[in-house]
């Protein structure tokens, strides 16, 4: 499924769409060039699934969590891979366990720097494409 987002605003209906169909455990990619909304997508998600917090970027931290106060879910991860430099940099995040704690989901920006650790989760797997400053965003599946 692709929106053309022309504002801000635009970001609702793709969190709303995406929002719907998460569960517990989905790992959700988000995948684009600098500038293209990604964090902003992860701020929109959180407010829409009840967070009290405002995700920022964890770029230098690599990994933020947020409590949610959604029916299903209780917690959302917030990683961004883009300094990641060997996939072994991924093991003292410990996803793995991290999402075994129920009402989990993981966002994670720039995924294409840990393809091996993704192939092995592709059954929870969901992408979000923005292009630069969020005009098209596509979703798979649909």
């Amino acid at each position: 499924m692709t929106w053309n987002i022309s504002s801000l605003d635009g970001w609702v209906r793709v969190v709303e769409h995406v929002a719907s169909r998460l569960t517990d455990g989905n790992i959700l990619t988000i995948q684009g060039p600098l500038g293209a909304g990604k964090t902003t997508f992860v701020q929109a998600l959180a407010s829409e699934l009840g967070a009290v917090k405002v995700p920022k970027s964890p770029t230098f931290s690599m990994l933020r969590t947020y409590e949610l106060s959604h029916a299903q879910l209780r917690r959302l991860l917030h990683v961004d891979a883009y300094r990641i430099e060997n996939e072994a940099d991924l093991l003292p995040l410990d996803l793995d366990e991290e999402l075994l704690i129920p009402g989990t989901i993981l966002t994670m920006e720039w995924p294409e720097r840990i393809p091996q650790w993704l192939a092995a989760h592709q059954a929870h797997a969901l992408v979000i494409q923005p292009t630069r400053y969020g005009r098209k965003v596509s979703f798979y599946p649909a």
